[in-house]
Order: C-alpha cells, then sequence, then structure tokens
C-alpha cells in the first residue's frame, strides 16, 4: 500500500521556508550581515525542492483533500514569495544598500505577515477558524503595508539622488510585491474554505 500524502503538511512546510526567509531577510535589513544574503539564496533552493515534490506527489495522487488545482495554485503563490524575498536581498546587495529606516520597518512588517501566512496554512486541515483569523491578519498588514510603502516613496522622491532613488524604488517594488502575494494567497485560501 502507498502511503497517504498529507498536502496540508506539505503545503506547511513549504511556508516554512517562507517565514525563515522572511526572518533572514528582515536580519539582513538591520544588521547588513552580508553572509545572510548567501543563506537565503540557498533557503530559496530548498523551497524549491519542497514544492517540486509537492507536485511530484499531487501528480501521483488520484484523490486529494482539496482541488488539486487549488493545492497546485496555492502552493504556487508561495513560491513567487520566496522567489521576491530572494530577489529583493539580491537587489539590496547588488546596489550596495544600506537599510534605511523604512525599509527595516517594511521588512519588519512583512515577517509579521509571513508569520500570520505560515499560521493560516498550518491551522488549514484542522482548525478552520484559526486559519481565517491568521489569514484575515495577513490581509490587515497588506493595509499596513501600502501605507508605509506609500510614506517610503514620498521619502526617497524628495532626494536629489536620482541613482539612489531607483535603487529603492526597485527595491520597494519587489517588497510591496511580496505583500501582494501573500494578500492573494490569503484570499486564495479563504476561497478554498468556501468550496470546503
Amino acid at each position: 500500500m502507498r502511503k497517504k500524502v498529507n498536502f496540508f503538511d506539505l503545503l506547511k512546510e513549504q511556508s516554512s521556508y517562507v517565514v525563515k526567509s522572511m526572518t533572514l531577510l528582515q536580519e539582513y535589513c538591520t544588521t547588513g550581515k552580508e553572509e545572510l544574503a548567501e543563506i537565503i539564496i540557498q533557503l530559496e533552493d530548498e523551497a524549491d525542492a519542497v514544492r517540486r515534490n509537492l507536485i511530484v506527489k499531487l501528480n501521483q495522487t488520484y484523490i486529494t483533500p482539496i482541488d488539486r488545482e487549488d493545492l497546485f495554485h496555492l502552493s504556487l503563490l508561495l513560491d513567487e514569495i520566496v522567489d521576491y524575498i530572494k530577489t529583493s536581498v539580491d537587489e539590496i546587495h547588488l546596489f550596495k544598500i544600506t537599510p534605511n529606516e523604512d525599509l527595516i520597518t517594511i521588512s519588519s512588517t512583512l515577517l509579521e505577515m509571513t508569520t500570520h501566512l505560515h499560521d493560516a496554512i498550518s491551522n488549514m486541515e484542522k482548525d478552520e477558524e484559526a486559519s481565517k483569523k491568521s489569514a484575515y491578519l495577513v490581509k490587515n498588514l497588506e493595509n499596513e503595508m501600502e501605507t508605509l510603502t506609500k510614506s517610503a516613496y514620498a521619502r526617497i522622491f524628495e532626494s536629489d539622488d536620482f541613482k539612489m532613488i531607483f535603487k529603492y524604488n526597485e527595491i520597494y517594488r519587489h517588497l510591496n510585491h511580496t505583500a501582494d502575494v501573500a494578500d492573494n494567497a490569503m484570499d486564495f485560501l479563504l476561497d478554498i474554505f468556501v468550496k470546503m
């Protein structure tokens, strides 16, 4: 008998990489330790391996606990978040940016978002209400992120240093996309509960 696959556990494992990566990005923004960037790149590879495993299991499994397309798409959104985190780290490193207070605040807020996202994914199988509660916390923080990002943009555009404006603009854009994808993932999770 083939061992039954728990897709909720696989999603939970994948979302744990979202939190690990975001924790390191926030620490990178706070401390500037270059070795953290390399660890984040390694984590992205590991997260990709978890997603590949989920897809293989999905293709091998006839009956899934929720729609297979929904499993695939939720996993894809988690993968996108990790990709955006890696891209943000790459650009901070490439542009030789010393993170300012706005960047530190934004990364801290994203860490809080991804922690709640992980909680939402972790509780999907056994505690729908707890999962929904965490999902709504992510969505509330996405609204906060929008305000933080607008304020950060306003401050960088006060500068006459156009190179600096370009650099920060790119990083803020990717971090804002990170928040958007996390928000989309939680919308999708809530839609899954409607179908269950």
